[in-house]
């Protein structure tokens, strides 16, 4: 029921009890205008426009335009220079317009629309970021195992405890921000799917001794697969074992056989450095002899001719003067003997004279050697 039909509640209008000029009777709300011009003569000093401002066309306070202008030109401004950003040297930044990807940006000083139209986020693209599997270190340097991510099953049926690092980097902005959802979560659930994979394929063995580069390096590779299958931006730049054992319960054992075909590998790696030592010796020695074999039959052969030669010579000069050639191989072949006798001839004109001298040291020497 409205308060003007009201006669218990004529007194109490919320409007208060003034007239609307022709009696008493009705009550009516103030007027609008007449509101507006108090507010103006109250707070007119505030808008420049003085309490004696004027009205116009209905009676609307006239308010100072150049100063909306600039309050409206300040808070434009303002606004516009939200839209400043900085990025960093490592960094890339992602424009969005409404949500979707309008831009990206390198480092440096950049400007975009202010929120809510375009929202900047930044990504560092050139920083490697590391992820561990299997444990995790903590900033006071405490490791603690994840017994669920690092037990796995070898081709062998066999347990092993397996912890790795995997360090990635950015590649595309804008794979990385729109294609998954959490780069951390996705990298780990799909390098621990990629190595089980491995392992799987792999006996203990190979695992514990001999290849864990190769174990490396597939595993590497399969989740650079998986990523690229999904688009995730994301280049895998190393995968490294931390630390590859057997379980707790059986440490002790397989430490035991892992030590012992390390022995064995290591007499193998000495008994194949003797053979490459000893071998390639023996070659050069049976060269050498085969060598110095042709060598000297070449030089019984040379010396032969020479010899033949020579009796040739001999023979011809012997032909021509016998006598000559008679008495000059008679005394070449004194010269020959005589130079090796330890022997003095003295002439037997002056044998009488000269007193006999007996080597004593040298027939001592001589009897000395003998015994």
């Amino acid at each position: 029921m409205p308060w003007s039909n009201n006669d218990n509640n004529q007194n109490q209008n919320p409007w208060g009890n003034r007239g609307n000029g022709s009696g008493g009777g009705n009550q009516t709300p103030p007027d609008l205008d007449e509101v507006i011009r108090r507010l103006q003569e109250r707070f007119g000093g505030f808008f420049g426009g003085g309490s004696g401002g004027s009205t116009s066309g209905g009676g609307a306070p006239n308010l100072s335009k150049g100063l909306i202008s600039g309050v409206l030109a300040a808070v434009v401004l303002f606004w516009g220079m939200t839209g400043f950003y900085m990025v960093a040297a490592d960094e890339e930044a992602v424009v969005l317009r409404f949500g979707k990807h309008a831009a990206t940006k390198g480092p440096g000083l950049n400007w975009a629309i202010p929120y809510p139209i375009e929202t900047v986020e930044k990504l560092p693209v050139t920083r490697v970021q590391r992820l561990e599997i299997g444990f995790r270190q903590f900033s006071d340097g405490a490791i603690r195992k994840r017994a669920n991510e690092s037990l796995m099953l070898t081709k062998d049926e066999n347990i092993v405890d397996i912890s790795f690092i995997i360090q990635y980097k950015i590649k595309s902005v804008e794979d990385f921000l729109f294609n998954i959802d959490s780069a951390t979560k996705t990298v780990r659930d799909v390098g621990e799917s990629a190595i089980r994979e491995v392992i799987g394929r792999t006996l203990i063995d190979d695992v514990l001794t001999t290849k864990k580069a190769e174990v490396e390096v597939e595993t590497q590779s399969l989740i650079q697969q998986i990523l690229d299958g999904y688009e995730a931006g994301i280049s895998v730049s190393t995968v490294k074992l931390q630390d590859v054992q057997p379980p707790e319960r059986v440490i002790k054992e397989f430490k035991d056989v892992a030590s012992a075909r390390e022995d064995r590998e290591r007499a193998k790696n000495e008994a194949q450095a003797y053979a490459n030592d000893i071998i390639p010796n023996a070659r050069g020695e049976g060269k050498k002899m085969v060598l110095d074999a042709e060598a000297y039959g070449k030089a019984v052969v040379e010396r032969a001719k020479g010899e033949a030669d020579r009796f040739n010579s001999i023979l011809t000069a012997y032909r021509l003067a016998p006598e000559v050639t008679r008495k000059r191989l008679y005394m070449d072949t004194m010269q020959e003997v005589l130079s090796r006798a330890d022997k003095i001839i003295i002439d037997g004109a002056v044998a009488g004279s000269v007193l006999p001298y007996l080597p004593l040291d040298r027939v001592k020497n001589k009897v000395e050697v003998k015994r």
